[in-house]
């Protein structure tokens, strides 16, 4: 699927970071796909992620990086030398519930990898950010819009309010640390105005394949021990919008390649899911599995997404399709654990 026309032509240099994780291994997957040689940092050795993706892609295609930390304009400069474009995957997902411990870190290292991709060639940046961001699940709440505008300002107070309750404190920090990042890489582009161009990605909940045996698998992992009748996920997190982790991978692309996006925030949100649906597929798929009850009245998101259908309309323009259903999402994630 080479074109002239991308921002950034392959055989370029792509850092990703987090190369390792659930949505970064898939994003350099797809970017090896096409031909792009991809530097992916992580913070300590992984032997097995090389051989993995050179055993796919053949010899010097991909290099993986140990950074421990990403706030050393020293070793920032070194993993950026000779790279065209950024996807800033890598992020704080300890889930502690202290707001000084995760946020400015965070933000931080933010700052200072855009202002080392500002001092080199990178021409393109994209920050995966998530739809914490911008909006935290409210089931069977009506009239709820969410624009390209919107921005998770609650989830900032809250995680720095001390009276929150502590069982809702480690959410609050991760959605805040998210909403932080993203506005503190906004706020920085329009203060400096470097040669490249931003966008972001806000993807909600990832469901589909994991590439690798090492790769936690996030949402997917804990959707996948429904079928061994772990409750967790049903109990922990509510229904929301869902992404196939592909698709999710290629809006990255798109914000990295498309010629036509610039300072864009593209919200990766296929559908709504609840449980009910979830489990209803999976029994259909491992009828013999232990898949647990979900509690009769179980609400669905009703949030209006707006920004999800110029999305789809980019994946459609640039991959000749739309959006992944949820059956075959879960499909293919069960597949790849061999559930």
């Amino acid at each position: 699927m080479m074109n002239s026309k991308w921002a950034i032509s392959p055989p370029s240099w792509i850092l990703v970071t987090g190369a390792n994780g659930y949505i970064g291994s898939h994003i350099v997957d797809q970017l090896l796909t096409l031909g792009l040689r991809v530097r992916g940092t992580v913070r300590n050795d992984k032997p097995w992620l090389d051989h993995f993706f050179q055993s796919k892609y053949g010899p010097g295609k991909f290099e993986s990086v140990v950074v421990p930390r990403l706030d050393d304009d020293d070793v920032l400069l070194r993993i950026l030398d000779g790279i065209s474009g950024v996807i800033h995957v890598a992020s704080d997902l300890s889930f502690r519930p202290d707001a000084h411990e995760v946020i400015p870190p965070m933000v931080t290292a933010m700052r200072m990898l855009l202002r080392a991709s500002s001092r080199t060639s990178v021409e393109r940046f994209v920050l995966t950010s998530s739809s914490s961001a911008a909006l935290l699940p409210n089931p069977g709440v009506e009239g709820i819009k969410v624009t390209e505008e919107t921005w998770n300002y609650g989830a900032v107070n809250a995680a720095w309010e001390i009276h929150t309750p502590v069982e809702n404190k480690h959410w609050m920090v991760y959605a805040a640390s998210k909403t932080e990042v993203e506005r503190a890489a906004w706020k920085w582009m329009k203060e400096y105005s470097p040669s490249f161009v931003l966008n972001s990605v806000l993807p909600d909940t990832n469901i589909g394949p994991i590439l690798h045996q090492n790769i936690g698998g996030s949402t997917m992992k804990i959707t996948a021990n429904l079928l061994e009748g772990n409750e967790s996920a049903i109990k922990n997190v509510p229904p929301q919008w869902f992404v196939d982790v592909q698709d999710n991978a290629k809006m990255h692309v798109i914000a990295l390649l498309s010629p036509e996006l610039e300072s864009e925030r593209l919200f990766a949100f296929s559908s709504p899911f609840n449980w009910t649906q979830v489990t209803n597929i999976l029994r259909n798929l491992r009828p013999h599995a232990p898949v647990p009850r979900v509690p009769e009245g179980e609400q669905e998101d009703l949030m209006d997404i707006i920004p999800a259908k110029r999305a789809e309309e980019l994946l459609m323009s640039f991959y000749g399709h739309g959006w992944t259903n949820l059956e075959t999402s879960l499909k293919r994630g069960i597949e790849s654990l061999n559930k």
